[in-house]
């Protein structure tokens, strides 16, 4: 097994965990920005410092997820840092981050504050929350915190390994479960970084950075697991490289591709130590499908130090972002296809001097309504700021310029994937800015117009798959925000929309068999399979 090379920007996750900013948000006017001919960018919301008490961002601050948009339209994130407490373990005293929402007109609400007691030493709820939210089928939202919960939790872990939540559109929270670390027994993961997904089956799925049982006097080398909507909890891989040579350190959560399996990425780990692009399933465990090498110190011709998820398009290809490595010397950042079987190839290197100004892509990618790729990159942009960028990647491989970010307008250093919202429009956050007077913003929420259609709602499958009048029937899929109708073979249905990927139906009286059809504003979808109808 070759070591790990560290150099500064692969040693940032290690030390991500200790950030302390601090954030409050006001409600500030929309600062719109555009130029004929080219992508309307609009800041939606600005985290900025307001000097409340303690810590002079009682709304947040350092915006590293991403948005979502629940089922009422609305938009939840969460922050690192801010909120109401201190936070002092230590290391500053700007909060231990919040959970939000922000409507669509620009109104941001915390629905919930991460706190630290300096009494007990403690933050049983858990502390910076990196990994952001999915909403679940009941309508909850779910979501891990990388930090805090059972302070008596062994191994490494500083004041907790970390936990999960739930927490209500309202703001009831819920703790589900704190991460034992590899003190546990059985031992567990600990510090979980990158968002949930919710599974086919119901059960959430994520990742933790470290943690695991210890083989050979080694771990801490990450996790992979399973938690149902109620806090039942498995551990379900530990990442080995003294046999297996799997990985290590998943930064990134997971994604489910088409044939079930689960699919991610490693920031340590596989042959040269420098990442690993895997797939998962219960029966086999992680099958690794691609290597990272370095050939020779600091050449990582692929790409190297994964922190982005991966996105399967339509092409049935998984398509994914190396934060490092490239043709440059330590390198900037690759952008990569890889299929299921792992046949791995580079779409284009990323490089300052190159001819698309932006690096350092930490964040993943989505497919939009129009087909292409969008993604974003930590710095490059505009020359004078080097804040950012937001990139568009056709299929083909063609990589252009959307946005250069300017952090005294937008906000700077987006960290996380788009989001396309039902009204087509792209919404990133800016992890930081903007920097105006003494304070530093506390980031940012942005919509990005580029004319892109509405998303058309899609089925991939419904339960049961037969039943009588007035059955309820749970339908599985994508963009059901804003669903106008379902239909059960052209018979409208009653329905509840539970998330963006989740409706509820109840089949309606003088239905047939046949397909079940779901409508929005950016078109209808029917479904393949037919739902029978029984007397």
């Amino acid at each position: 097994m070759k070591r790990r090379t560290l150099t500064p920007r692969t040693l940032a996750p290690l030390f991500v965990l200790l950030l302390f900013a601090a954030c409050i948000a006001a409600q500030v006017t929309a600062v719109n920005r555009s130029q004929p001919g080219s992508p309307t960018v609009n800041v939606l919301y600005k985290f900025p410092y307001d000097g409340t008490p303690p810590n002079g961002y009682s709304h947040g601050k350092v915006v590293y997820s991403e948005l979502i948009q629940g089922a009422d339209g609305n938009f939840y994130g969460t922050t690192v840092n801010g909120g109401s407490g201190l936070c002092a373990d230590g290391f500053g005293v700007e909060g231990c981050g919040t959970i939000f929402k922000i409507t669509s007109d620009g109104v941001e609400t915390v629905l919930f504050n991460f706190t630290y007691d300096p009494n007990t030493n403690t933050a049983v709820n858990g502390m910076y929350p990196y990994g952001g939210l999915v909403q679940g089928r009941d309508g909850n939202f779910y979501g891990t915190a990388s930090l805090g919960g059972n302070p008596n939790a062994g191994g490494n872990c500083l004041l907790g390994c970390g936990t999960i939540f739930r927490i209500t559109p309202s703001g009831k929270f819920t703790l589900l479960h704190q991460f034992a670390g590899v003190g546990g027994n059985p031992a567990e993961g600990a510090s979980p970084t990158g968002r949930l997904i919710l599974g086919s089956d119901g059960q959430f799925y994520g990742t933790t950075y470290s943690g695991g049982s210890v083989r050979y006097g080694v771990g801490n080398e990450g996790t992979i697991f399973s938690v149902s909507s109620s806090g039942a909890f498995t551990t379900l891989h530990t990442f080995d490289t003294v046999d297996g040579l799997d990985g290590a350190n998943p930064y990134a959560g997971l994604i489910q591709g088409k044939d079930g399996n689960f699919y991610g990425t490693t920031y340590f780990g596989g042959t040269d130590g420098v990442g690993t692009v895997f797939r998962f399933s219960k029966s086999i465990g992680v099958t690794v499908l691609h290597s990272f090498v370095q050939p020779q110190h600091l050449n990582y011709p692929d790409g190297a130090f994964l922190q982005a998820a991966l996105i399967q398009a339509s092409d049935g290809q998984f398509y994914g972002a190396a934060t490092q490595g490239g043709v440059s010397a330590g390198g900037w950042g690759t952008l990569f296809r890889i299929s299921p079987n792992g046949t791995f190839t580079k779409i284009f290197d990323l490089d300052p001097t190159g001819t698309f100004p932006g690096w350092y892509p930490l964040g993943g990618m989505i497919q939009a309504s129009d087909g292409n790729l969008y993604g974003t990159t930590e710095n490059g942009g505009p020359p004078d700021c080097n804040c950012g960028t937001a990139y568009q990647l056709t299929l083909a491989g063609k990589l252009s310029l959307l946005v250069g970010f300017e952090d005294v307008t937008d906000g700077r250093l987006p960290v996380s994937v788009p989001l396309q919202g039902a009204d087509g429009i792209l919404y990133i956050t800016n992890s930081r800015g903007p920097s105006i007077g003494p304070h530093d913003g506390g980031g940012t929420a942005i919509q990005i117009s580029n004319g892109l259609p509405k998303p058309k709602p899609g089925i991939s499958k419904f339960l049961p798959t037969s039943g009588p009048i007035g059955q309820h029937v749970t339908i599985s899929g994508v963009h059901f925000v804003g669903t106008t109708k379902v239909n059960f073979n052209g018979t409208g249905a009653t329905f509840t929309v539970k998330s963006t990927n989740t409706i509820t139906a109840t089949v309606p009286a003088g239905a047939t068999s046949g397909p079940i059809t779901v409508t929005n504003a950016g078109g209808s979808f029917r479904s393949t399979a037919n739902f029978t109808v029984l007397p």
